[in-house]
């Protein structure tokens, strides 16, 4: 006789000659998978069934339709300035998207209500074997980007990388593994100034896709084109990101907290 067991959704079955516990492991690691990632210093804002902690790393899943494609997390505090950070796993392949960005508008895209946000667009799409060209943006008034490509000398989705927003009072950098690749004077945004000096930025990481039904807007100069489609990711699904939640305690601390 085989046996089958169920737990969220899930089932095997197994021969009772070769022993239950292959399909016990399988079901104790659903029922992990099935767990959300929200914390004292952190909340799931959606799609909490797709993401699991491991350890210090908050695991996201993106399945093959946009619509099921990952989550997005949002810190309990705000920051202003300091150095800011996030070591982020990107998941790999054709129309998916991890992020990391700061925003004071609840990290809504709003064409409408005027906004302050920087972020880290890390596309599986444009990961290769000897660099990545990632996106980043900076969102001011209503709806005014200032998005730049920055490029780095490896491939975001085989390790962690530590991608950090180093904020003062007068300028903005983009830093990944502790090198500046952009940096912006922010005398001319005085939004951007005003929500760092009253501490207004909440933190968010995010995973999500794009498929030939759903096309993400709202990016200027070629985002949806470079983000690519999942209809052409040839990875096995679900494919994953992975966010270590540590920040700097300061702007010159080595120390890392992960809450």
């Amino acid at each position: 006789q085989g046996l089958k067991l169920e737990l969220f959704g899930t089932s095997c079955a197994a021969e009772m000659a070769a022993g239950p516990w292959h399909c016990l492991t399988l079901l104790a690691l659903a029922a992990v998978a099935h767990a959300d990632c929200s914390n004292n210093a952190w909340t799931d804002d959606y799609s909490e069934d797709r993401c699991y902690l491991s350890g210090p790393d908050a695991v996201v899943a993106c399945n093959k339709k946009g619509s099921e494609c990952g989550m997005r997390m949002s810190s309990n505090f705000r920051v202003g300035t300091g150095l800011h950070s996030m070591s982020i796993k990107a998941a790999p392949g054709s129309g998916v998207a991890s992020t990391f960005y700061l925003s004071n508008h609840g990290g809504v895209l709003d064409p409408i209500k005027p906004r302050v946000e920087m972020e880290f667009a890390i596309m599986g799409n444009s990961a290769g074997a000897g660099s990545t060209n990632i996106w980043t943006d900076l969102w001011t008034g209503v709806a005014d980007e200032h998005s730049k490509w920055i490029t780095v000398p490896f491939d975001v989705t085989a390790g962690f990388h530590t991608y950090s927003f180093e904020i003062s009072d007068t300028s903005l950098a983009w830093l990944v593994d502790g090198v500046t690749y952009r940096k912006e004077d922010l005398a001319a945004f005085h939004d951007v100034v005003t929500a760092i000096r009253s501490s207004a930025l909440q933190e968010f990481a995010s995973v999500w896709g794009q498929d030939s039904e759903k096309v993400r807007g709202g990016k200027l100069q070629g985002f949806s084109s470079a983000l690519g489609s999942l209809d052409t990711n040839s990875n096995q699904f679900p494919v994953h990101a992975s966010f270590q939640r540590g920040r700097r305690l300061t702007a010159t601390a080595a120390e890392y907290f992960y809450p």
